[in-house]
Parts: C-alpha cells; sequence; structure tokens
C-alpha cells in the first residue's frame, strides 16, 4: 500500500541572484508548516535558488550539486522530514558547463538531478545563452516508497519525456517550470494532457512576478490522472496551495484507461523511423 503524499506548491517569486534569501525562505516555511512525517514534497518553480530571470549571474552563482546550496537544502529537508523539489543553476565539476537543473533532496541527502534537455531560445527566452544542454534521462526515483518522475518547464512540449516517466513507473510526475504570460495556455493545456496520455498524476509549479518588463503567470497546478485539476494556485501573485494525492488510485485509472498495456515497441519504432527519415542530419 503506497502512501499519501502532501503536497505543498511554493508559487514563491524569486529574489534574482540571492540563493541566500530564497533558500531562507524555504527554511522559514518547512519550520512553519512540515509536520516531520516523511510524507511531504516541497515544490518551488523552475531555477528559483538562483532566479530565472539571473542572466549573466547563473554563470558567476552556479554551485556543483555537491556544494554549500544543496548542503543548506538537504539540512532543511532533514530538520523538516521531508522532500524538497526545486531548481538551480548546477556547474559541472568537471567540464564547467552550467546546467539549468531540478534537484530533489531528502532527510538522506541529493536524491535525483535533472539537468534540463530542452532550452528555449527563441522570442523572449535566451537560454541557451547561459547553460549547457542535459543529455540525460529524465529520472524516475521514489519518495516513501512512490515513484515519482521530474523534468523542467518547456520539456513538457515534448510527450516522450512524460511517457518515458511513466514506462519507468512513475505515477507522479513534477513539471517545475518559469513559464511567461504568452504561455499559459500552452502549459495549461499540455499538463493537462502529459496527465492524461500517461494515466499520471502531474504536479506544475510555476514562478510569478515582472522581471524586466516580462510577466510571469504563475497558475501552479495539480492533475489527477483523467486530467481533472484538483488544486490550483492563484495567477499573478505569489501563492502557497497545499494537497493530498492518493498514488494507489493511479493503478485504478489504469485499470480503466489501460495506456501502459497497450502500448506497443512497434508504436516506438514508428517513431524513430519517422524522426530518422525527416531528421536525417541527427
Amino acid at each position: 500500500m503506497l502512501i499519501m503524499l502532501r503536497i505543498h506548491m511554493l508559487q514563491y517569486a524569486s529574489k534574482l541572484g540571492d540563493p541566500e534569501y530564497n533558500i531562507g525562505r524555504l527554511r522559514d516555511y518547512a519550520r512553519r508548516n512540515c509536520r516531520g512525517d516523511g510524507n511531504e514534497v516541497l515544490v518551488t518553480p523552475e531555477l528559483y535558488i538562483h532566479g530565472y530571470m539571473s542572466r549573466d549571474l547563473h554563470l558567476q552563482l552556479a554551485e556543483p550539486f555537491d556544494g554549500k546550496i544543496v548542503n543548506e537544502l538537504v539540512n532543511i529537508a532533514r530538520e523538516g522530514r521531508c522532500t524538497i523539489i526545486t531548481g538551480m543553476s548546477e556547474r559541472d565539476k568537471d567540464s564547467g558547463v552550467v546546467y539549468n537543473s531540478a534537484i530533489a533532496v531528502g532527510e538522506g541527502g541529493l536524491i535525483s538531478l535533472y539537468r534540463k534537455r530542452h532550452l528555449p531560445s527563441y522570442g523572449v527566452f535566451d537560454e541557451a545563452r547561459y547553460f549547457g544542454v542535459g543529455r540525460g534521462d529524465a529520472p524516475v526515483f521514489s519518495i516513501n516508497g512512490v515513484k515519482v518522475g521530474l523534468a523542467i518547464c518547456y520539456d513538457a512540449f515534448y510527450p516522450e519525456i512524460s511517457r518515458s516517466l511513466m514506462l519507468k513507473g512513475a505515477k507522479v510526475q513534477f513539471y517545475i517550470s518559469a513559464a511567461p504570460d504568452m504561455s499559459r495556455t500552452h502549459f495549461e493545456t499540455f499538463i493537462r494532457a502529459r496527465a492524461m496520455e500517461n494515466v499520471s498524476y502531474v504536479v506544475y509549479v510555476n514562478t510569478v512576478g515582472q522581471y524586466d518588463g516580462l510577466g510571469f503567470f504563475g497558475g501552479s497546478f495539480i492533475v489527477d490522472p483523467l486530467g481533472e485539476v484538483i488544486a490550483k494556485a492563484k495567477y499573478y501573485e505569489e501563492d502557497v496551495v497545499v494537497a493530498e494525492i492518493d498514488p494507489n488510485l493511479v493503478d485504478n485509472f489504469r485499470s480503466i484507461r489501460p495506456i501502459l498495456k497497450d502500448y506497443t515497441l512497434d508504436d516506438v519504432r514508428y517513431l524513430y523511423r519517422n524522426y530518422k527519415s525527416t531528421y536525417r542530419a541527427y
């Protein structure tokens, strides 16, 4: 029997270039609100620790995954007996390349690290200027026996990522995000689609605020495995929403809608064949 997960969507605006301030807000929240039963997950937006719009400061302030920032987050998780999922600028110790990374930390230390694979660099976006492209698989890991998956923002435009998380057993998928106003319809559509097509819970936590004239809409939400929104944060202002989800229900939903059973190797072969025929240069 899987346990209930209590999800805290911390729709916070980051103080740009000030990781200590942003970590401090996480610490204060955890001390006030974590019950200490090990079933709670605190989730922040993409690049929350350093601030999405910190531009060149990302290159100056990025830290390795075993640096001071992660150690502080582990201490918060240990004190609150919770799991923290957040985003930071992470520097590879060997190459020096900086990545837009999502991390999950718990009482015992770093649980998972994911480097964003799809970097928007069009319109108002300029991520490729600061970050390297992540090459690893989107991770699946356990929180108190519940398998969960992790990805970042623009990755939601690529259903193959969510599908891979489902195939590896994830019953809950977390997307941390920094999506601006003009992308609101896209994400509110895609996140529900990712939940329905994989019969999984999906938790989407977006940043909020105005940075250099660019607005971020907030609107974080949780979708159940049938595509229904079961918890929703406010638009255009900071908000915290707490909701409990029952991973045990996923198996029931999947018996009604047997996506995994009806998924075939031919589906993968056709996708790969068509990709190769269209993008031969790759």
